[in-house]
């Protein structure tokens, strides 16, 4: 499918993988429904993607909380008389770096909401309506710690796994459907979702962090394709291969950096 005939629902869009992602978006010439939980950086997103829109896009924002059932359902149904939706990215996320057994329950149960829970939800209550296009997409982003488990983000990690592994099943479910599911396995990104502390530890491992330019740019070409997965980043994508079949080998470099990532991942950074 092609990027101007795309009705896309993207979820996270004040964050700085949703925000540029929306701008290529736009530029390319799908039209949107965008959503976050900042009503203040969603209205400034949502003037600055009519400003350059066309007059035939469509560009409509909803401030709410993905984990409130009544009011996703209330935005859900209200999408009925609308644009109909032949594109979903379930980009909304949280992460955590820090040691598991400090893990406070409340910051489990969020991670593992906002990153699994959530986006099985919306794509059930969008199933049927992705259904009646001609054809549709539904990707879902997860990370590269979705394929390879890292010391200090173990609840983030399963978080990952776990939407890897829902994509996976989901496509084969609809393989005799219109819809072509995806998952997309960004690196570490330079946004706010990463923290002082991690990007302090990725500059002492010499691990890259991508620009959410390069991330969009790759998740626009995805998108737009079929493919089931996609890792980002070298020699990330590499070790994703590397841990599904050597994983002892992934574990015994990791175990060498463990006294280092646990000096980071015990530096206190809010959620």
């Amino acid at each position: 499918m092609k990027h101007d005939q795309m009705t896309v629902l993207l979820t996270g869009a004040c964050g700085g993988i949703g925000r540029t992602l929306a701008r290529q978006l736009v530029q390319a010439g799908a039209s949107l429904y965008i959503t976050g939980r900042d009503q203040q950086v969603l209205g400034k997103l949502h003037n600055e993607l009519v400003e350059i829109a066309a007059s035939h896009q469509m560009i409509e924002s909803k401030a709410l909380d993905l984990q409130n059932d009544t009011e996703l359902d209330q935005w859900i149904e209200s999408l009925q008389h609308q644009r109909p939706v032949n594109v979903l990215i379930n980009n909304a996320g949280v992460s955590r770096f820090e040691l598991f057994e400090n893990q406070a329950d409340r910051d489990i149960d969020l991670i593992m909401s906002l990153n699994s829970i959530v986006p099985m939800k919306l794509t059930k209550k969008l199933l049927p309506m992705l259904k009646r296009q001609p054809e549709a997409r539904i990707v879902n982003i997860a990370s590269t710690f979705g394929a390879i488990g890292f010391p200090g983000y173990s609840v983030y990690s399963a978080s990952k796994f776990s939407m890897r592994g829902f994509s996976q099943a989901l496509s084969r479910e609809l393989s005799d459907s219109n819809i072509h599911v995806g998952c997309f396995l960004p690196r570490a990104t330079q946004t706010a979702i990463n923290t002082s502390n991690v990007v302090a530890l990725n500059q002492q491992m010499n691990v890259a962090m991508d620009s959410p330019q390069q991330v969009a740019t790759s998740l626009m070409k995805f998108l737009s394709s079929h493919k089931k997965e996609l890792a980002i980043g070298w020699p990330e994508k590499l070790l994703v291969r590397i841990n599904s079949i050597f994983p002892e080998l992934i574990s015994s470099a990791l175990n060498k950096k463990l006294p280092l990532i646990k000096q980071f991942a015990t530096q206190q950074q809010p959620l």
